[in-house]
């Protein structure tokens, strides 16, 4: 399966930022639950009856981060093994029959930070979905039969990816900025890394990391708090403990100069690409990198579009995104365009960025007699944000993914409100945030071009 685009990443914060709201306490008491089993996986639970769903989701601190260079690629298989090729379970039984007849929904995700199960169904069949999760979850074998057959589904998927201007410019982006880091290698892997992997590999990895004490279970939807606790507890008690230490792990490194890639492929315009080195999880700047990116890329007509309508310079397409990962992110931009434009759209761009510590963003930035007919950009961009959180409130799969995401990866104890913080910032910290992440020395640059004709 592949990554998920991540509109959670904005909502898992926003989500624990409710819940610790002490005026929403006694509500919590209500709805949610969190607790440990003995054998310590960590549960949340939160009720929500809008739909007679229930969404399970499973989460494993184990992503492409924890891959040597010898094993790129281990986790993206390991994962499509999980789901469709390597317990008893899945061997004795038609599964996808199963699937259907309960009416659920099954998938997986692979990150660089985290590897993440899912599964909805109706509510009565809850004592099913744990079942099925735990024995495919944690009594996982692998033959090499089947692996061999997973492996043409997986090297298939990755010339698929290649084939994709955005997949590829985002995993060179990442390869340049994160260098030193184990973020630096591709999700999905490489061909030749998994070509030569074995079950015994495999089995090997699986059995340090698909643990208890390494993972995260977060339950959303129509259910009793009670109820539910006691079935975990019945079903997933049991699991053995199993110690486990978390590799120790640096931040990550603002690049000190600048690295350009150029690509051919098979397209038939130009691909211009930009990867900024950008705030992690557990950084305070990441609710500024949220509006900058939603200022400069989104909305009816994001900043970004400012430089190239000056050169009468055409985007075919825009795409600005901020990937916020444990121990650090990027903010990337992808636009495309004809290949003759991309020198002078990079210069444009590279130009405007830096004087993005000096624009005005807010009506308080005006005369008073010009501070009528202003656009406010800055309020613009934090009532966006705000429909986008409430829109994603409606969605059960989205709020366990962020649960389990925050369980996982936040190291801080009091995360305060996502959206007072959101909209707590003024024209003067965008600038300064602009200033330490658009106006940086180092960043990579990468352009896609059409293949030359023989």
């Amino acid at each position: 399966m592949k990554t998920k685009p991540i509109l959670f990443i904005l909502f898992s914060l926003f989500f624990f930022f409710m819940l610790s709201d002490p005026a929403l306490s006694q509500e919590r008491e209500e709805t949610s639950s969190h607790f440990k089993l003995e054998n310590g996986l960590d549960v949340f639970l939160y009720k929500k009856t809008t739909l007679p769903l229930v969404h399970f989701v499973f989460g494993f601190d184990v992503g492409s981060k924890d891959e040597l260079i010898h094993a790129s690629g281990m986790v993206h298989i390991l994962e499509h093994c999980i789901l469709f090729r390597g317990t008893k379970f899945i061997d004795d039984t038609d599964f996808p029959l199963e699937i259907r007849k309960h009416g659920a929904y099954y998938n997986a995700h692979t990150g660089r930070d985290l590897s993440v199960f899912e599964m909805t169904l109706p509510s009565e069949h809850c004592e099913f979905a744990l079942g099925s999760l735990k024995q495919i979850l944690f009594d996982f074998h692998l033959k090499q039969k089947n692996l061999e057959d997973e492996k043409q589904v997986i090297l298939e998927e990755l010339n698929q990816i290649h084939d994709d201007p955005y997949k590829t410019a985002v995993s060179v982006l990442y390869q340049n900025l994160f260098q030193n880091h184990p973020y630096h290698s591709p999700v999905y892997g490489s061909k030749a890394v998994i070509q030569e992997m074995t079950a015994e590999d495999i089995m090997s990895f699986y059995s340090r990391y698909f643990v208890p004490s390494n993972s995260a279970l977060a339950v959303v939807g129509d259910f009793s708090l009670s109820d539910m606790e006691e079935t975990i507890q019945s079903v997933l008690g049991s699991l053995p403990s199993t110690e486990f230490q978390n590799p120790d792990f640096q931040d990550i490194k603002p690049l000190k100069e600048t690295i350009r890639k150029t690509i051919q492929m098979d397209v038939d315009m130009g691909y211009l690409a930009i990867g900024l080195n950008a705030p992690g999880y557990n950084s305070k700047d990441q609710y500024a990198a949220d509006l900058l990116t939603e200022i400069f890329g989104r909305g009816f007509n994001p900043l970004i579009n400012q430089p190239l309508l000056r050169r009468r310079i055409q985007a075919h397409s825009l795409r600005m995104a901020y990937f916020c990962d444990q121990y650090g992110g990027a903010i990337t931009l992808f636009i495309g365009m004809d290949p003759k434009q991309i020198p002078a759209a990079e210069s444009e761009i590279i130009k405007y960025l830096k004087t993005s510590r000096t624009l005005n963003y807010s009506k308080s930035d005006y005369s008073s007699d010009t501070r009528f007919h202003a656009f406010d950009i800055l309020k613009s961009a934090q009532n966006r944000i705000k429909y986008k959180i409430e829109e994603s409130g409606e969605q059960g799969l989205l709020i366990g993914l962020s649960l389990v995401r925050h369980l996982l990866m936040s190291e801080l104890q009091d995360r305060g409100d996502y959206l007072e913080k959101i909209n707590s910032l003024n024209s003067s910290d965008i600038r300064q945030a602009a200033g330490d992440y658009f106006s940086q020395k180092g960043k990579v640059i990468v352009r896609i071009l059409p293949q030359e004709k023989e």
